[in-house]
């Protein structure tokens, strides 16, 4: 159930009695401490974050001084601060678009990356090369361990086009890649 918030009607229907507006916002349904501010009416939520001590004591400390008030300094410089980490990771265009401005790497990038780790390797980027090379070269390149990833971006790579099995001849599934001994590089690095 969401929170209710009871309003006194104007008494225009039935003689003024209490209406219940229910909340449809998400954060509201979620939370129970909600405050409005008198002055402004805004709407502020209480909340609960953990943090490093030492950070706390620099931002309780600093805060009053910053902004020349002891009571409610610490909410303003939270505030600030979360607008600041917003703005730099999401840009929204005159239309209503939000764009990342910190995405991931399109997947070309990233396997020139794996070929820039074949060519240092081999010296040269060859036609085909083992499937165990390949799989050297992602977990360096992407710093990942685990084979079932692994499998993941060679299966991401063959779905492109950049990559083909030679064992196999069709891989549906990622899973299908360790039966593969080696691969050829269909699309040299850009």
């Amino acid at each position: 159930m969401g929170s209710y918030r009871r309003k006194r009607d104007s008494g225009s229907e039935g003689g003024g009695g209490l209406r219940t507006q229910i909340h449809t916002k998400r954060f509201e349904e979620k939370r129970r401490s909600i405050y409005v501010k008198k002055t402004s009416k805004e709407i502020e939520v209480k909340t609960q974050v953990y943090i490093p001590k030492d950070l706390y004591e620099k931002v309780s400390s600093l805060a009053p001084k910053v902004y020349g008030i002891y009571r409610g300094a610490l909410s303003r410089a939270v505030v600030e601060g979360l607008e600041l980490w917003l703005f730099y990771r999401v840009k929204q265009t005159p239309s209503g678009v939000v764009i990342h401005t910190n995405p991931r790497l399109p997947l070309r990038d990233r396997y020139n990356a794996v070929l820039q780790c074949i060519d240092l390797e081999f010296a040269g980027i060859p036609i085909t090369v083992p499937q165990k090379a390949m799989e050297r070269c992602i977990m360096e390149t992407f710093n990942i361990k685990d084979y079932r990833s692994i499998y993941g971006w060679l299966h991401r790579f063959y779905l492109a086009g950049l990559i083909k099995p030679l064992t196999i001849p069709k891989i549906e599934k990622p899973s299908q890649w360790k039966n593969n001994k080696s691969i050829e590089i269909v699309a040299k690095k850009l």
